[in-house]
C-alpha cells in the first residue's frame, strides 16, 4: 500500500493543533513513522492519541506530543479497514483491540477509512470478528454459535492471537437471516463478548485505493462531510 500517497491526502484534513489517532492495523507503525516525517517537513504541529502501547513508545521516540482520550476528543482518526460500503459502514477483522478502535472511531469528529477498491462494496460481508475475554473463552465461542459458525482466531503457528490487553479474537460467519445491525446490537449481551469489529455508520470519508494503478496506487475519495 502506498502510505506516502495516503498521507498526502490525509494531510488535507489536518489543521495545526488537531488531535489525531490511528486505529490498529498491520499498517499503523509504518503510517505513524511516515506521517510524523511528513508533518515535520510541512511544519505542522499536532497532537496524537496513542491507540496501543507500541504506538505510545513509537510516538515518544519520535518526539511527538501525546494526549489522553480522557482529556481531549479526537479531531481526525484513520482506520485501515477490511470492507466498507457506501452507507459509511465498515468492518475490521484484524486488530490489536476492537475496544480501542471503537472508542477512537466514536470519538473522532472526522473518521477517515482506507480500503482497497475491491473492498468497497454495496453490501458488507457477514464474515465478522469480535474481541472476547480469555476467561472461559470456549464457553463464549459456544454461545456465539447462535449467530453462525464461530471460532477463535489463531496465528500461523496455531496459537491463539491475543489483543493489546490479553483478550482473544473470534470470527463468526453469520447465518443468512442475521443482519449486521442485529448482530452489533445484540451480541454484546453474551457474557465474555467485549466488542465487535462492526462499525455502523461511523466512517465520514473513504479513501479508495486502486491497486491496478501500479505506479501511484491512485486514491479516490468519497465523503459525506
Amino acid at each position: 500500500m502506498n502510505i506516502q500517497a495516503i498521507i498526502k491526502e490525509f494531510d488535507e484534513y489536518i489543521n495545526n493543533g488537531n488531535i489525531i489517532a490511528i486505529g490498529t492495523s498491520r499498517y499503523d507503525t509504518e503510517f505513524v513513522d511516515e506521517l510524523v516525517k511528513y508533518f515535520i517537513f510541512k511544519k505542522k504541529d499536532v497532537f496524537f492519541v496513542a491507540t496501543t502501547s507500541r504506538q505510545a513508545a513509537q510516538l515518544a521516540n519520535l518526539g511527538q506530543k501525546v494526549v489522553s482520550l480522557n482529556d481531549r476528543e479526537i479531531d481526525v482518526g484513520i482506520e485501515f479497514v477490511d470492507q466498507v460500503d457506501f452507507d459509511y459502514n465498515f468492518i475490521k477483522r484484524e486488530t490489536r483491540s476492537f475496544i480501542r478502535d471503537k472508542m477512537i472511531s466514536q470519538s473522532a469528529l472526522n473518521l477517515i477509512t482506507v480500503a482497497d477498491k475491491m473492498d468497497v462494496v454495496d453490501k458488507i460481508s457477514k464474515d465478522v470478528s469480535v474481541e472476547i475475554s480469555s476467561f472461559a473463552w470456549e464457553r463464549t465461542i459456544l454461545n456465539l454459535q447462535s449467530y453462525g459458525l464461530a471460532r477463535v482466531v489463531l496465528d500461523i503457528d496455531g496459537n491463539i492471537i491475543k489483543t493489546e490487553t490479553g483478550h482473544y479474537l473470534a470470527r463468526i460467519t453469520l447465518d443468512k437471516n442475521i443482519t449486521l445491525e442485529d448482530f452489533e446490537y445484540s451480541v454484546k449481551n453474551i457474557p465474555g463478548v467485549l466488542e465487535t469489529g462492526v462499525f455502523l455508520g461511523m466512517a465520514d470519508v473513504i479513501f479508495i485505493i486502486d491497486k491496478d494503478d501500479s505506479k501511484s496506487q491512485k486514491i479516490s475519495i468519497k465523503s459525506r462531510i
